[in-house]
């Protein structure tokens, strides 16, 4: 494994001429090795992305933000014991996801470090040393085990900008190791404005607030331990059942824009939970036997609803004593229990597996000749009112509109023509995804092949499925099938195609 020249691999990707996307998302985190007394958290630790192959990742940065703890001395009271911290921050700038797609950092140096031994040599490695943003006072640790995790893939923060390839921090730039990113515990982020919490038992008070946020958050994985807090943009993030234990690893499976099981299910303990994006999309848990066995423990782990069985049930991790791995570096395949990650679909902007006319429809409303540093007013999700920011007087503070999922989709949009020099999503994008997508209904008369144009055949293929009561012939969705269907299909017919 090596650290990827962000050049090269870039022009490599472009003399192949294909179309690329280029989007990343946090695909595993190995936070505690089992066995810490034996140093095990210095060698073993890592965090892994995904992405397109060559991806420069220059600008991005990943921060680990734990929650801290309210319930120490079981007061009534939702003051922290401990308070939340950003326990590590590191840099990306100079470094590109590898020629398979990944990226791992990992604790030690490059010598001392156990994961280059285990990650395909594709694979851009970089030491938790050497990506480490540099805090005049204080240097790179372990991944704290204790209380909530929050890992963010970010790009923009407050205090940040990139010249010449290299970050630069301004003064007030508050993204270090061991800053205080909540100091009124309220489970969000700060913007410098908040006032601290007190204590009167001696615990100290927190500090004055630092400007965390607004920041543009490209991915994200939280998990709530101890009454601690998550600090992730929407609770879909977060895993919501990890009771009985704080997950030693979290390992993605899929990527999903919306989650396709809302509702509840049966855990691995055969309770009925809700269900969010984070629960169908990752493995997480305890890892068992030796550490570098990477195997999660089927006694004591959570995993996604399996869609081909009963839609109801969690995945299975063991088969015939197989047991599924953590994979540094590489795709979180198992053969033995049939489970395989998602991979990147060109052309599949929302994420659901298919490129269709829905990927086009998102294209056109939110991507084209958008700009990925568009803002808007930050809402407060609480009050949903926007938030003042007082040092602009009459002016509310500014979100990022691209994050997350739509981020992602963005990233995976402009890059679909690789040869028209936009930075942005372009015609020359459309024109290939329009490609993929093929012949696309033209209205909801047009029923039939060829789609485009409206014709007999579309009024005989209505016509056999209003008979049938098939769905697609309930076209104003009262679940009834009469005049009404009838006369909304001619009054479609009559507009005709564009």
């Amino acid at each position: 494994m090596k650290k990827t020249n962000t050049f090269i691999a870039m022009a490599l990707l472009a003399a192949c001429g294909s179309a690329l996307q280029a989007q990343v998302v946090i695909n595993e985190v190995y936070e505690n090795p089992p066995g810490d007394a034996q140093g095990n958290d210095d060698v073993l630790e890592f965090i892994e992305l995904y992405g397109e192959p060559g991806m420069d990742l220059t600008g991005y940065a990943i921060g680990l933000f734990k929650g801290g703890s309210d319930g120490e001395f079981n007061e009534p009271n939702d003051i922290p014991d401990v308070y939340a911290e950003l326990d590590e921050a590191f840099t990306l700038d100079g470094l590109s996801l590898g020629p398979n797609g990944f990226l791992v950092l990992y604790n030690g140096t490059d010598a001392q470090s156990l994961i280059p031994l285990f990650a395909p040599a594709e694979t851009t490695g970089v030491s938790f040393f050497d990506a480490h943003i540099q805090n005049p006072n204080d240097i790179n640790g372990n991944l704290q085990n204790d209380y909530s995790s929050s890992y963010l893939l970010i790009r923009k923060r407050p205090g940040h900008s990139v010249e010449n390839g290299m970050s630069v921090y301004a003064p007030g730039y508050a993204m270090w190791k061991d800053e205080n990113p909540d100091v009124d515990f309220d489970g969000k982020l700060d913007f410098g404005i908040e006032v601290p919490l007190n204590r009167d038992i001696g615990i100290p008070a927190a500090p004055a607030p630092s400007r965390m946020d607004p920041m543009q958050i490209i991915d994200e994985i939280g998990w709530s331990n101890a009454g601690g807090k998550e600090y992730v943009r929407t609770s879909e993030h977060e895993i919501s059942q990890t009771d009985g234990f704080n997950p030693d690893a979290v390992t993605r499976i899929r990527y999903y824009a919306s989650n396709p099981m809302l509702g509840t299910r049966i855990n691995s303990d055969d309770e009925v939970v809700p269900t969010r994006i984070a629960d169908e999309s990752w493995i997480y848990g305890e890892v068992t036997g030796v550490s570098i066995d990477f195997t999660y423990d089927p006694m004591a782990y959570g995993a996604p609803t399996d869609p081909s069985g009963d839609g109801f049930a969690d995945i299975s991790i063991e088969s015939d004593g197989d047991t599924f791995k953590i994979t540094p570096g590489d795709y979180n395949d198992h053969d033995a229990t049939g489970i395989s990650q998602f991979r990147f679909v060109t052309g599949d902007l929302d994420f659901d597996g298919d490129v269709d006319a829905d990927d086009l429809s998102l294209f056109d409303t939110m991507l084209l000749g958008a700009d990925f540093d568009a803002t808007e007013d930050y809402i407060d999700s609480d009050s949903g009112q926007p938030i003042a920011d007082p040092s602009n007087p009459g002016m509310n503070f500014q979100s990022y509109i691209f994050q997350n999922r739509l981020a992602n989709a963005y990233l995976a949009a402009r890059g679909l023509d690789s040869t028209d020099g936009s930075e942005s999503p372009s015609e020359a994008d459309r024109v290939v995804l329009a490609g993929l997508v093929g012949d696309v209904a033209c209205n909801e008369a047009d029923f039939a092949e060829p789609l485009g144009e409206l014709n007999f055949f579309d009024v005989s293929a209505f016509l056999s499925a209003f008979a049938s009561m098939d769905a697609s012939a309930d076209l104003n969705g009262d679940s009834q099938f009469n005049f009404f269907d009838v006369s909304a299909y001619l009054s479609a017919y009559s507009a005709g195609c564009p």
